[in-house]
């Protein structure tokens, strides 16, 4: 059977909140400040799938009561109204501006579930704009917000624009798996609205597969769906995809019938990204049919709206179309032209599968040969008659065991001496005082645990080491030799891992090479790993490096603050969440431990909250605990200055 053609990668259209009442038009004129934004949000969302009449009379409301009342929060609806204006009616440029707008404008009144809201949106326009690939990421970041502030409608309509965005890319296995997920998901009547999409999107992946029985059968559902619902956008969808089956089962009549249908609609609602799809399908089906000069027709119509509206991802499918019915009147020169482009543009649109699939052959190739090397180097240590070789081997690894031993424990002997440099610099002087008063305890129990770590672990090794080592002599026996010597490198290996860890909690390399947000990534993976705790890490808009003492107070005091945690409040969950705002860097985090009086942290006598303190004093930040006994739940906020810039910094080792 014919594979569908990939001309079907274009349906999913914006998925709304629940259905709202006929009483909310009612409310509208009664309703006032952030609650009269969000009525024109509601109505927005519910009428983009009947009436633009509606929509756009709505969006200049919202548009023109944030003008009069400029609150943040306000603006960001108004932005997100008129963003889905705009993409309902084709303007995706300026339906792509307008939610980043809303977004800034959410960020500032700090109001996450607007956010998603935008994210979502956003990623959906994307999509549109056939960029499908930069919408996924909007799309999974609302989907982990939502984790936090459920909300099942949008939820679900995030997961069916996830579905259509693999279905854009091709990657018909993945929408087949997350769409039918998600179904179980919206098992309710409520939400049969929001099914119908998926229904849509999964009759495509199936045609596209081969399996038309299972094409037909989720249109079906779409269809009755449809008949309740009067959603255009969801019944055009649904009338291409049967046309397509009636395509591929041989009825082209029938099939250019539903074509028609759906193009009607499609008109009604006016977004460019499907009113293209249609027209080179239609083209292709003139094709089958004969009639080329009608196919051309349709052809070109479809090319200038794709190249009017920069549809990158529609240009491939009406190229070929073009190409395929100038061939059929014998025009080859265009045909010629047209099968050209189609093939530059086809690369185009491949070439990061491309990548992908070479970095993946690459790595395999890679991995193959490592393997070889090492089956090698084992048959030559086999073969070899002396272990002379191999005692010298194990010797010089020794000595560089201990020569690292030995730059660690200087290292951490010079990190003293270079914090009292840092007193002389006149700016600082108070605030240091007080940092390297607390650096300095810090830095005693610092050498103390690492000497312990290092006599308890490597101390134990050595010994097992040297033991191994006597065994060998001129007249130990070969096969012994080679005993002893892996024994050898076992306790070698267990060494380099005991060295790592001992640097690692000394300062994370990740921290030094990559910044704050990758070194935090590193040590909830690490604390994940025990299987007792989650910690989750999530940052908007941080920049990848800030200056070096920033960097390490903030991830000291984190550290401190999660180590606490574990110790004392018996949590199984913790999220920190980093944004930069206009102002100030904020960081939260968020425990499900047992509460606690935040009045006694002054009265305690340990270093955490004092070394928590005087580095939150040397970035001049601040700082609010809430908390209580008998209570779950604990919230740490800290507010870092984005002007301050601290010319003493702690020499990362």
């Amino acid at each position: 059977m014919r594979a569908l053609p990939a001309l079907l990668c274009l349906f999913c259209y914006s998925l709304l909140s629940a259905q709202p009442q006929d009483s909310l038009e009612l409310l509208l004129p009664g309703t006032s400040g952030v609650e009269r934004a969000k009525l024109y949000y509601q109505l927005i969302s519910f009428y983009q799938r009947s009436n633009l009449e509606k929509v756009s009379r709505y969006a200049k409301e919202a548009e023109s009561y944030a003008k009069e009342n400029p609150e943040p929060l306000i603006k960001a609806y108004a932005n997100i109204c008129l963003g889905s204006y705009y993409s309902s009616t084709g303007k995706i440029d300026s339906a792509i501006l307008l939610f980043e707008k809303g977004y800034a404008e959410a960020e500032v009144a700090k109001d996450t579930v607007v956010l998603i809201k935008i994210v979502g949106s956003l990623g959906r326009t994307l999509i549109s704009a056939g960029r499908a690939k930069d919408a996924l990421e909007y799309l999974y970041t609302s989907l982990r917000w939502l984790e936090r502030y459920p909300d099942d409608a949008t939820n679900f309509r995030i997961r069916t624009n996830i579905t259509w965005a693999n279905l854009e890319l091709k990657r018909y296995k993945e929408a087949i798996s997350f769409g039918r997920k998600s179904l179980t998901l919206m098992e309710n009547e409520q939400w049969e609205w929001i099914a119908a999409y998926t229904y849509n999107n999964l009759a495509i992946c199936y045609g596209v597969t081969g399996n038309l029985d299972s094409a037909r059968y989720f249109v079906d559902k779409s269809l009755i769906v449809t008949e309740k619902s009067g959603d255009n956008s969801l019944k055009a969808n649904a009338y291409f995809i049967l046309g397509k089956i009636y395509s591929e089962s041989g009825k082209l009549e029938l099939a250019l019938e539903q074509y028609q249908f759906a193009r009607a609609l499609r008109e009604k609602i006016g977004n460019p990204f499907f009113i293209v799809s249609d027209l080179y399908v239609i083209a292709d089906l003139y094709y089958q049919l004969g009639d080329y000069k009608k196919g051309i027709e349709a052809g070109t119509e479809a090319l200038t709206l794709a190249e009017k509206h920069d549809l990158l991802l529609k240009f491939d499918g009406t190229y070929l179309t073009l190409a395929k019915n100038f061939e059929g009147l014998k025009d080859f020169k265009n045909a010629s032209k047209y099968y050209y482009l189609w093939a530059i543009t086809k690369d185009s649109l491949y070439q990061q599968s491309q990548a992908e699939a070479i970095a993946e052959m690459s790595t395999k190739y890679e991995t193959e040969k490592k393997e070889q090397q090492l089956v090698l180097q084992q048959s030559q240590l086999d073969q070899q008659q002396s272990q002379l070789t191999k005692t010298y081997v194990v010797v010089v690894a020794l000595v560089i065991i201990i020569a690292l031993i030995i730059v660690i424990l200087y290292l951490v002997s010079n990190r003293h001496k270079k914090q009292q440099q840092l007193a002389d610099k006149k700016r600082q002087l108070e605030v240091r005082e007080a940092y390297i008063n607390a650096t300095i305890q810090s830095q005693e129990s610092e050498r103390k645990r690492v000497a312990q770590d290092l006599h308890d672990g490597m101390g134990q090794l050595i010994s097992a080491l040297s033991m191994y080592m006597s065994k060998l002599s001129p007249n130990t026996p070969q096969e012994e030799r080679v005993t002893v010597v892996e024994e050898a490198e076992t306790i070698l290996k267990d060494m380099h891992r005991e060295v790592r860890a001992v640097a690692f909690n000394l300062m994370p390399q990740t921290l030094i090479q990559h910044g704050l947000v990758a070194a935090l990534q590193e040590m909830a993976y690490r604390l994940n790993e025990s299987g007792k705790i989650k910690v989750e890490i999530t940052s908007f808009q941080i920049p990848e490096r800030m200056t070096e003492v920033k960097e390490i107070s903030l991830y000291r005091i984190l550290q401190e603050w999660v180590t606490n945690i574990i110790k004392y409040a018996k949590a199984t969950k913790v999220a920190i969440n980093l944004v930069d705002n206009e102002d100030e860097i904020s960081v939260t985090v968020e425990d499900n431990g047992e509460g606690f009086n935040v009045a006694e942290l002054d009265k305690g006598s340990g270093n955490g909250w004092k070394n928590i303190q005087s580095r939150l004093n040397l970035l001049k930040g601040n700082i609010e605990i809430d908390s209580k006994i008998g209570r779950n739940g604990t919230t740490l906020v800290l507010g870092i200055p984005k002007e301050h810039e601290l010319v003493v910094s702690e020499t990362i080792k």
